[in-house]
């Protein structure tokens, strides 16, 4: 039985009764996923021309949430400083997208994009990754949510200033992509605690998408990510709940295990606990860089633990994504040990590369198989 998230609120119960009528519409219809995936979409403002062929027919990951503009001040200068702003782009689920697209992956990235040039600025940086944005859909008159980083070199503290409310990205729902068709034609589907709390629509939309992909045999991950600006440990908690018995691989932050879902053990006995509670097989915690042991993966009861590496920090935003992303290639390649060494490296690269999004090259995965990491090449 599928359990549904007891949160309040009219609007997800809507949404629900919208994903179930299209579904059995679906099924009388007998529409095919291959069908719905080389039907041209109709979107609510001209598309973009393709960089790229589209990958066809399969992907290894399906992910969708929003992404935000990124400002930052350029240097090393503080917001209250800032004349220019540096433009970026950033979200988890696309950092994510991004990341194992370069790895060689076929990605597919779904969204709600505002129509005009700030949505074509993420449009155009997901694509030149390689990940497929078809399935974007493009809204008149919305807005593209804001993120205002600043830097911390110590003893400064780094900080984020989001300014995302009634986002397009934040109506998210059922009648914005063939979902059944899209989940049926992936390997993975990636899922982030961030979504869920944008409102009731995405709420509703990932719980349903996460026991849709479960059902259909698909793999399923979820990042718990969780966002005090957008919403509450309880509510991050009722949702992991209803999500959980159809995971496959749960990442957290030990920090957030703690104060969030509520957990009192550290380091292993935090990870076993974890397990025990929520049933999923994997289980992957990350840890500070002091903690010993560090960052580990919990496999069915056996332990694997991340290796570390000397980073010198550049930028702390999207080491966690790069970490997930590291670690789905490996287990998309049913490699427990690659994925955790990747995730870490990834996360490395992460740290010591400026923006969200990590730049990881053929170059970096070749050292990285021979153990030579850092000095200089010429």
């Amino acid at each position: 039985m599928v359990r549904q998230y007891d949160g309040s609120g009219g609007d997800e119960a809507v949404a629900r009764h919208r994903f179930l009528r299209h579904a059995a519409l679906c099924k009388r219809e007998g529409r095919r996923h291959d069908e719905a995936l080389s039907r041209t979409r109709c979107l609510d403002s001209p598309r973009p021309t393709r960089m790229s062929p589209a990958p066809e027919g399969h992907y290894d990951l399906l992910t969708l949430g929003e992404t935000l503009m990124r400002l930052s001040p350029p240097g090393e200068q503080r917001l209250d400083q800032a004349r220019l702003f540096e433009i970026g782009v950033g979200g988890s689920e696309l950092n994510v997208g991004c990341l194992l697209a370069r790895l060689g992956r076929r990605v597919a990235w779904v969204s709600r994009l505002p129509a005009g040039p700030l949505g074509r600025i993420v449009d155009g940086e997901a694509r030149r990754h390689g990940v497929d944005t078809r399935w974007v859909r493009w809204i008149e008159n919305t807005r593209l949510g804001l993120m205002f980083y600043e830097p911390g070199p110590e003893p400064r503290t780094s900080r984020v200033i989001y300014d995302r409310k009634h986002s397009a990205a934040s109506e998210l729902g059922f009648e914005d992509a063939p979902w059944d068709a899209l989940v049926q034609a992936s390997t993975w589907l990636h899922l982030s605690g961030i979504t869920p709390a944008l409102g009731p629509s995405c709420r509703a939309l990932i719980l349903h998408l996460a026991a849709f992909a479960a059902a259909a045999g698909k793999l399923v991950s979820y990042d718990l990510n969780y966002r005090s600006t957008l919403t509450t440990p309880s509510d991050a908690r009722a949702v992991l709940e209803v999500a959980a018995p159809h995971l496959h691989l749960l990442v957290l932050a030990e920090r957030d295990a703690q104060d969030v879902l509520g957990f009192t053990e550290a380091g292993e006995q935090l990870a076993t606990a974890i397990t025990a509670r929520y049933g999923v097989p994997l289980v992957a915690l990350t840890r500070p860089p002091t903690a010993e042991p560090g960052t580990l993966l919990l496999a069915r009861g056996e332990f694997r633990y991340a290796p570390r590496y000397v980073v010198e920090v550049v930028d702390r935003i999207g080491a966690g994504d790069s970490f997930v992303a590291g670690m789905i290639h490996g287990l998309l390649d049913g490699d427990l040990d690659l994925a955790i060494r990747l995730g870490a490296f990834a996360a490395a690269i992460g740290l010591a590369t400026p923006g969200d999004i990590n730049y990881l090259g053929p170059e970096d995965i070749a050292r990285f198989h021979t153990n030579t990491i850092g000095g200089l090449e010429r």
